[in-house]
């Protein structure tokens, strides 16, 4: 009579170990979520900066209040200034779409179970530029959209500010970093290939 234990295994390879599955299903629901924020990112992304151009009294105290260095230089308000510096917040924003566009087609490919696969590193890579070219685009977008609102004022009291802050050395690390990640990644492929050719 044969034991209990010598019979076979009847159960799909997943299922009998339990690991590799779960551990798919674990990064699917991740990529799936990070997905998600992808979306709501983009739409703050296109929504908060229309929202501030069109509306003139919450874009002079921002601009008074954080842009320009003296508070007493006249703005113009019209139509025609606030389109020609929402125009120009639109540079760094197009930047940041394309970086969470990368993202979103990263975390795809996790979701399709490409990992070690040149899809991602393809992505890291695209978004390692895109955040270093965003350090690059948030403070000429800036400068262009202050001397939007005040170009059409008397020589003297025209504004071309252009200032680097923290926040645009980090994004810029940030990407040297992603950069870097994607490189190794890129070349542990390449051993993992050179070594499957030698079994």
């Amino acid at each position: 009579m044969r034991s209990h234990s010598d019979s076979p295994d009847t159960r799909p390879p997943s299922a009998a170990t339990g690991h590799p599955s779960a551990a798919l299903d674990r990064v699917r629901r991740l990529a799936r979520w990070v997905q998600l924020l992808c979306i709501a990112g983009a739409a703050i992304v296109l929504i908060v900066p229309a929202q501030l151009w069109s509306r003139a009294e919450w874009l002079e105290k921002v601009t008074r209040n954080y842009w320009v260095t003296d508070a007493d230089i006249p703005l113009q308000l019209d139509a025609a200034s606030r389109a020609w510096g929402w125009a120009a917040s639109c540079l760094p924003s197009a930047v940041l779409l394309f970086a969470l566009w990368q993202v979103w087609c990263l975390f795809g490919a996790y979701r399709r179970g490409q990992v070690f696969t040149r899809e991602p590193v393809l992505r890291l890579r695209r978004l390692a530029l895109s955040l270093m070219v965003h350090a690059l685009a948030q403070p000429l977008g800036h400068t262009l959209s202050i001397l939007a609102l005040t170009f059409n004022n008397p020589v003297g009291q025209r504004q071309l500010v252009l200032g680097l802050g923290f926040d645009h050395f980090l994004s810029f690390f940030v990407g040297l970093v992603i950069w870097g990640i994607a490189q190794v990644m890129q070349e542990a492929q390449a051993v993992a290939a050179e070594n499957a050719e030698f079994i």
